[in-house]
């Protein structure tokens, strides 16, 4: 199954050599979540990320157990900060 991957900022170096404007389109297990997209791209499991999934943001408990869909979009961002 196949889903759209976007990231910020210096996330983009987790996704597949050739992405552009970090997004990328991935094909998934059936039955894969969130945190096993994170865990295939390489990204360190011990940070803090914003995760939108079609537009609405993901809490971290619901990461695990969240099944993807056919033709989703996975924004995996870093924290944001402001001042």
């Amino acid at each position: 199954m196949r889903i759209t991957v976007k990231t910020a900022g210096l996330l983009g170096r987790y996704l597949p050599v050739g992405s552009r404007a970090n997004l990328a389109e991935l094909d998934i297990a059936e039955g894969a979540t969130p945190i096993d997209v994170m865990r295939t791209l390489g990204m360190p499991e011990d940070r803090t990320y914003l995760v939108v999934l079609n537009g609405e943001n993901l809490p971290k408990a619901q990461r695990p157990n969240t099944q993807l869909s056919e033709d989703d979009e996975l924004a995996i961002m870093p924290p944001l900060k402001g001042g």
